[in-house]
């Protein structure tokens, strides 16, 4: 027979055990990265190729070629996009900014995705802009946990740490050349690649930090 003695002892030394394995799981990303010193750069790597350009091709819906106007008919007016006004109040350099979880980044452009990413938030190259005129998607990508010597200020401020969390209806800021854009979160999915390429803005990120899976967040503008 079990003494009440010997149960309270047991049950606290789980309790504490239980306690002590929580207060470890959300540092355990930085504890791996910190024994797998490649695994930042690994994962830039990964990040890097999610995109698949043939993909796009396949996925997105072709662009309206413009018919030839009937002989005594008047030309239908092409639409005019709808563009925000330059705000000169608004900062010079390209952003981000996503209220709901603490993101507030200078968006990096360009190929050299090893060094931007270790930046902050990527634009992927060869896509869109909130000022392009095609139907492809904006997609902007980041690490998740990023780097060793990032602190914890800078990873909420400038990663994709808490990508997870959007849902949709949540708004997503775009300043691009002084003007502000508009995004609302429609599907927040993951899996290895893109899902779909209609979106008119696609954010991406790791799930775990050793695994291809991709936490994919997709909306669309709405000013």
């Amino acid at each position: 027979m079990i003494s009440k003695k010997s149960l309270y002892t047991k049950t606290g030394t789980l309790l504490w055990a239980l306690a002590a394995l929580f207060a470890v799981l959300p540092s355990w990303p930085h504890i791996y990265y910190r024994v797998n010193t490649n695994t930042s750069q690994n994962l830039a790597n990964t990040i890097a190729s999610t995109v698949n350009s043939q993909t796009l091709q396949d996925s997105v819906s072709p662009i309206p070629t413009a018919q030839p106007t009937p002989t005594g008919q008047q030309p239908v007016p092409e639409p005019t996009t709808n563009l925000p006004r330059v705000d000169p109040t608004l900062p010079a350099d390209n952003g981000l900014i996503i209220e709901s979880i603490g993101v507030k980044s200078v968006l990096h452009e360009g190929d050299d995705w090893q060094n931007i990413l270790r930046k902050g938030i990527w634009r992927v190259p060869d896509f869109a802009t909130p000022l392009s005129s095609d139907n492809k998607p904006i997609i902007l990508a980041a690490h998740r946990w990023g780097y060793l010597d990032w602190s914890a200020a800078f990873r909420k401020l400038n990663s994709f740490y808490n990508l997870p969390k959007l849902k949709e209806g949540d708004k997503i800021q775009i300043i691009w050349e002084q003007r502000q854009f508009e995004y609302e979160v429609y599907s927040v999915k993951t899996g290895t690649e893109i899902p779909e390429y209609n979106a008119d803005l696609i954010l991406y990120t790791c799930q775990l930090w050793n695994s291809p899976v991709r936490f994919f967040v997709l909306a669309n503008r709405i000013k």
